[in-house]
């Protein structure tokens, strides 16, 4: 899922096999090709998951009867100068 200031933005449909945008302004505002890229950028990382997930299982010496979660997170800290403009202060991945 994406999230933006605290908020969901978009999500990945699992079983539809797409992203899909969960603020209206995003669906309103972004064009198609902007979800095809991101519904293939979600499978490709859907499909690293489950080889990761499976890897370390194996290495955890884990059952495939218990709820295993995997996460990753990326994203970035803005800060809002006196000028009006926007300064980088962290990025996390």
């Amino acid at each position: 899922m994406g999230l933006l200031d605290d908020k969901m933005i978009d999500y990945f449909d699992s079983e539809n096999q797409v992203k899909v945008p969960r603020q209206e302004w995003m669906r309103e505002r972004l064009p198609a090709d902007y979800w095809e890229k991101g519904t293939q950028s979600r499978k490709s990382k859907q499909q690293w998951f489950k080889v990761n997930i499976g890897i370390l299982m194996e290495r955890m010496r884990q059952n495939d009867s218990d709820l295993h979660v995997l996460q990753w997170m990326h994203g970035c800290e803005g800060e809002t100068q006196p000028d009006g403009t926007l300064r980088f202060v962290r990025g996390v991945d």
